[in-house]
């Protein structure tokens, strides 16, 4: 009997994780129909596409108020295919404010439809409250880090801890040389990655200050160069309309080499801290949000660290640059120290503890086969 899985991702980090989960399952299941929202890497997967991430990329919480018509649209869509599609289960990927608002309307319309949350929504940071919901309104919720399953403990959900997929998949595209070669970079002169985001909101954010110290710093330091690796949901000349004149070399498809032969780098708070992480590359953790957006984040999140990779270790292993510290003067003073090259070897020794708490390597197969069990 044929059956079908809906799969919805709602950003970059999502459609990563998720097309290295649905290649697992089309190696066990070539016959498992696959329809859903994702991005270019799931593409190629999905028996029917519904929409692609792009349409969901809206992060805090007055941009996705102003969103919400085009949203709550593009949950009917999604609604109706389940129908139609008459699915045998539901995986969805991160995005929880979406995502569980999704899981609610399809336990009313299809009841007997498993729902399976793959990355548990960081309840540790935000709303405890929200633990009962997932207990209650999951079946199985896919955990990448080691602490998360014990607060679901006494609920019906089945929460697992199944090991963080960066593990494997957070590798240089191409080698050293070839990356050189590739972008015309001097591998003799240090390079600095710049890793604003893969939203537009926050390339609008913090592109321009790392933008002005890349300007300020041609005068200063002529010999640091700069690499930007594109994400996948922008527009490559959106991205240089916010550079100005600084000298910021572009590059696709290569976000981890641009990490990885980094010396130093600025990296959105995010599953990026975590990338940057494993790949040993000294780096400060920057965000901006929308200053109403802060505001309320301030009186909810319950963690002393913002960034993951600093929530992991449950310390400080990467500088954090909030709001207001976001401007190039301060950036500037972090990015010295990074390259300080005592600092950067006491910091690359202190990234190694990351990898420790991310589990295995693996963790897409082990879901793969526990999600085909439960169809």
């Amino acid at each position: 009997m044929n059956r079908t899985l809906l799969v919805i991702a709602g950003e970059d980090s999502g459609d990563l994780h998720g097309a290295e989960l649905l290649r697992e399952l089309k190696a066990r299941r070539p016959d498992l129909r696959i329809v859903g929202v994702g991005g270019p890497r799931m593409t190629p997967y999905l028996d029917r596409k519904l929409a692609d991430v792009k349409d969901l990329a809206v992060v805090g919480f007055i941009e996705v108020i102003k969103h919400l018509p085009q949203l709550n649209r593009l949950k009917q869509a999604i609604l109706a295919a389940a129908k139609e599609e008459a699915i045998s289960g539901a995986l969805l990927i991160d995005y929880p404010g979406f995502n569980l608002s999704l899981a609610a309307s399809l336990r009313k319309q299809m009841p007997g439809v498993k729902l399976h949350q793959y990355v548990c929504p960081q309840v540790w940071a935000w709303k405890k409250g929200r633990i009962p919901k997932l207990g209650t309104l999951l079946d199985t919720l896919y955990c990448l880090f080691d602490f998360e399953p014990e607060l679901f403990q006494g609920y019906p959900v089945d929460a697992r801890f199944v090991g963080h997929p960066l593990v494997e998949v957070v590798k240089p595209e191409c080698g050293r040389e070839a990356f050189f070669t590739e972008t015309g970079l001097d591998p003799s002169k240090p390079l600095v990655a710049l890793l604003p985001g893969s939203r537009t909101g926050e390339i609008q954010r913090l592109l321009p200050p790392m933008a002005a110290l890349a300007h300020r710093w041609r005068r200063e330091r002529p010999e640091i160069q700069w690499v930007l690796p594109v994400a996948t949901t922008l527009d490559p000349a959106f991205v240089r309309s916010y550079l100005g004149e600084a000298p910021v070399t572009l590059v696709q498809g290569r976000t981890y080499a641009a990490r990885a032969y980094a010396d130093a780098a600025l990296v959105a708070s995010g599953t990026a801290t975590l990338e940057t992480a494993l790949l040993g590359t000294p780096f400060a953790i920057v965000y901006k949000l929308n200053g109403l957006t802060y505001q309320l984040a301030k009186r909810i999140v319950k963690v002393p660290h913002f960034g993951l990779a600093n929530v992991v270790s449950r310390r400080e292993v990467a500088p954090e640059l909030l709001q207001d510290d976001v401007q190039p003067e301060r950036l500037a003073l972090e990015l010295s120290r990074l390259l300080d090259p005592d600092q950067a070897r006491r910091i690359r020794a202190d990234l190694g503890e990351v990898r420790g708490h991310l589990g295995e390597p693996g963790a897409a197969g082990r879901v793969a086969e526990d999600l085909l069990k439960k169809l």
